[in-house]
């Protein structure tokens, strides 16, 4: 799965699997401003003062299921599986046995972040802004003023038929967590990633597009 970033002018957006990495393609292809790189975000533009790196985020778990929903659908497509419901059960058995592929410390972006910016007082290059995923296509698009239509809703399990099919018969997101994923994953996740990412959200690398509660309600 790919990583890839898409720049116009100092603006450039991150694109990681499963953290809207096919939307974000959509907005170079709909959008020629947008220059599109299929590959993760070299130093040069890192160290540019004059450059703003925008990350669509989610929760590592969240983003864990979404990466098995997605190996459940490539295996699906390959074989040509009809009884989608005997697959997915037969598939996902509760022996704590799946360790996710997918893993945020496999992003050379987010590794630099972490290494040379987070924290730093004396960091002189661009400026870093984390974001809720599940703003890309609506009010982050707003906050750079892009036409919203030009990140759909791309490759996602609520509009992709297969997807569709793989969620009703996926058991829910607790017992996923607790009787199928491998204890080597949980631990770091629980004990160190979730808390570290819960931090980034009180500070200033983290971009807030929440509006009143009467709307957050509906979120």
């Amino acid at each position: 799965m790919s990583t890839r970033f898409v720049r116009k002018g100092n603006k450039v957006i991150l694109g990681m699997a499963k953290n809207g990495s096919q939307a974000i393609k959509q907005l170079g292809l709909n959008n020629p401003e947008w220059k599109t790189t299929e590959d993760d975000i070299p130093e040069d533009i890192l160290i540019d003062h004059r450059v703003t790196v925008y990350i669509p985020i989610r929760d590592e778990l969240d983003r864990a299921i979404s990466g098995l929903i997605q190996e459940l659908n490539d295996e699906i497509v390959e074989k040509g599986l009809k009884d989608i419901e005997w697959f997915v059960r037969s598939k996902v058995v509760f022996d704590n046995s799946y360790y996710p592929f997918l893993s945020y410390k496999k992003i050379q972006t987010i590794e630099y972040f972490w290494r040379f910016i987070f924290l730093n007082k004396g960091w002189k290059g661009c400026k870093v802004k984390f974001f809720d995923l599940k703003y890309l296509s609506n009010k982050f698009c707003e906050h750079i003023g892009e036409d919203p239509a030009n990140i759909p809703k791309y490759n996602t399990a609520i509009t992709t038929p297969i997807k569709v099919e793989i969620m009703k018969y996926l058991p829910k997101k607790e017992s996923l967590y607790k009787n199928y994923f491998h204890m080597h994953w949980k631990r770091p996740y629980f004990f160190l990633e979730k808390s570290l990412w819960n931090r980034i959200k009180t500070t200033d690398y983290w971009l807030k597009l929440r509006e009143d509660k009467k709307e957050n309600n509906l979120l």
